[in-house]
């Protein structure tokens, strides 16, 4: 799937060698999906041309990366602007505890694609916009190797555009 990224104009730094997530993010989401994880190895970075839409990776999710976006910058964005609210600010973090960040846009707004891990909705993918990351929350497909062939494909999805 990098090669298919690859030829739709993505930039891809690839891993060389296996790197583990951080122990505090394993903690937070120790149940991430088999092909997702696996996906995590193939790369080091992988951004559009642009610059503006980007995969997290492992680097970004140990905080090991030089970006000046975290990878759970939404999160911290709505704790931030709701820090007087403590009802609000548990349900942010309780929506973020189960729905890891995968695919950042800055392209036309800021908005995420993520991996929601409820035992309901295990492995389906989201997609999220500003200004409320967590109730803008729209089903997307119901794994991440469906949402990399949506993404390949040459098939016009309006929710993808701003992911390309």
């Amino acid at each position: 799937m990098i090669e298919a990224l690859k030829n739709i104009g993505f930039i891809v730094t690839e891993r060389l060698e296996r790197k583990e997530l951080s122990s505090d993010l394993q903690n937070r989401y120790s149940e991430l999906p088999a092909d997702y994880q696996e996906f995590l190895q193939r790369f080091q970075t992988i951004t559009n041309e642009s610059d503006n839409v980007w995969f997290n990776s492992i680097e970004d999710f140990n905080g090991e990366s030089d970006s000046g976006f975290r990878w759970n910058e939404f999160e911290l964005m709505g704790l931030e602007a709701l820090a007087d609210d403590k009802e609000s600010c548990d349900m942010i973090r309780l929506f973020w505890d189960s729905h890891i960040p995968i695919l950042m846009s800055v392209k036309d707004g800021y908005q995420y694609l993520c991996i929601d891990l409820s035992p309901e909705n295990y492995g389906k993918i989201y997609y999220g916009v500003e200004p409320e990351f967590e109730d803008s929350a729209e089903f997307v497909c119901d794994s991440f190797n469906h949402l990399l062939e949506m993404l390949s494909s040459n098939k016009k999805n309006d929710i993808l555009t701003n992911f390309k």
